[in-house]
């Protein structure tokens, strides 16, 4: 009878442990809305949350008045030992990276990527606006991956759903993205990780993701496109996250809690 108790009690804690581990990663939105509507960012922001809520660890929303509080958030999942999300919906915020790129190395949102955590961004081309005004322009982005001449231009661009979108991200149809990826200009330690949709030629790509190889940190972008609300950004989005990024990027963490239990019950 003990001996069935603490049998009972260890798978308890396993179990629980096993739980915490899986949500430990969390995410991080700021929806001050660049190219998009504030009201649209805000409804699918929250939609968003409400769909990764069960996976995620925890899910925060920082209006523009709380950036102050998306600075904090940053600092401390920056070394957390865990693969957490910050979202933007199209504006850099000046409380993690100083306008105008004047602080080009350790801004609060280079030492979050380079920690190996996960920035993504839809709406304005990533890294550009800031309070309304492109300060950063494309320097931006160049300064964040350090890669010289990276750029996201070509409005208007075709990109139809590759094989991995069609099962990661079901909802994703063929459209028109004005500020794609630009593979091309991709170079060591960064590399395409997942590709959702891509023009024909496969010069262009988005939604996609990328990796820096030596620092495991990755940039996302999804739906960069002009002034269209109806982008099915929420659904999309979440679809990802509980497929890929749970599955693929931080399932492998939770394994080692199977590991362990599968270890225990061999005993």
């Amino acid at each position: 009878m003990r001996f069935k108790c603490l049998l009972i009690t260890m798978v308890a804690l396993l179990t629980f442990a096993y739980v915490g581990l899986v949500m430990a990663w969390d995410v991080a939105i700021s929806t001050q809305a660049g190219w998009w509507s504030q009201a649209a960012a805000d409804k699918e922001m929250a939609s968003l949350a409400d769909k990764i809520k069960g996976v995620a660890g925890s899910v925060t929303l920082f209006p523009a008045d709380k950036q102050a509080d998306l600075a904090t958030w940053v600092k401390n999942h920056t070394n957390d030992g865990e693969n957490d999300i910050l979202l933007l919906c199209g504006q850099f915020p000046k409380t993690i990276y100083a306008p105008g790129n004047t602080q080009k190395d350790d801004s609060l949102a280079e030492l979050f990527l380079d920690a190996g955590n996960t920035i993504l961004n839809t709406g304005d081309y990533m890294f550009y606006v800031v309070d309304g005004a492109g300060t950063n322009a494309t320097a931006g982005l160049e300064t964040m991956m350090d890669i010289p001449g990276i750029s996201m231009w070509d409005d208007n661009t075709p990109v139809k759903v590759t094989a991995d979108g069609k099962n990661y991200t079901p909802s994703l149809k063929d459209y028109q993205c004005d500020r794609p990826w630009h593979l091309d200009q991709i170079v060591d330690p960064w590399k395409p990780l997942l590709i959702l949709a891509q023009n024909d030629a496969k010069t262009r790509a988005e939604p996609a993701l990328m990796i820096n190889t030596k620092t495991k940190g990755m940039l996302g972008t999804f739906y960069q496109t002009a002034g269209e609300d109806d982008n099915p950004r929420a659904i999309v989005i979440s679809e990802f996250i509980n497929s890929y990024f749970r599955t693929t990027v931080v399932q492998p963490t939770s394994e080692k809690a199977a590991t362990t239990w599968g270890a225990m019950k061999i005993r």
